[in-house]
């Protein structure tokens, strides 16, 4: 699965903070415009320099995967990752946004070969409406990368944080 970066967002990451701000790899797929993830990048904003960098997997069916069918789940992706983007910058958090493998564990071991994490966020619908692959994901993420893994469990429905 290719990993999609444009250029833009590689003059964005030398347009963020500099390399001693804290590096936060943010992991989110529905809940990446959340209320409650624009809260807490606030938060971090407010108490010192931070880098966000966030993946959205191409999340898929497991049909659709099977048959390697992932069209329809990196266009999601996309969509997902420039909507996060442009609300972001409207609540005055910068960051940069890649789509990633549709597996989120392996999604997040892409990203910390190009981007050195000090901590891991990860943003999931409650589980009753998370994809199957996010269940797991906070102990997964934390278990495989060896850094500190925060959660934030986004409640409200993501499209009204815009």
């Amino acid at each position: 699965m290719p990993h999609l970066i444009s250029p833009t967002d590689h003059r964005a990451l030398s347009e963020l903070p500099p390399a001693t701000a804290r590096q936060v790899l943010i992991i989110a797929g529905a809940a990446a415009t959340s209320p409650e993830l624009i809260a807490e990048l606030r938060a971090r904003l407010q108490r010192g320099a931070v880098r966000f960098h966030l993946v959205v997997p191409a999340l898929n069916s497991r049909l659709r995967h099977w048959c390697s069918d992932t069209d329809q789940a990196v266009l999601t992706a996309q969509q997902r990752g420039d909507e996060a983007r442009a609300v972001m910058a409207a609540h005055g958090i910068p960051l940069t946004v890649e789509i990633g493998d549709p597996v989120p564990w392996l999604a997040i071991d892409d990203a910390l070969a190009r981007f050195p994490a000090d901590e891991i966020l990860v943003a999931t619908p409650p589980a009753h409406r998370s994809h199957r692959l996010e269940h797991h994901l906070v102990k997964m993420a934390g278990h495989r990368a060896g850094l500190p893994v925060d959660h934030v469990n986004a409640v409200h429905d993501a499209r009204c944080a815009a």
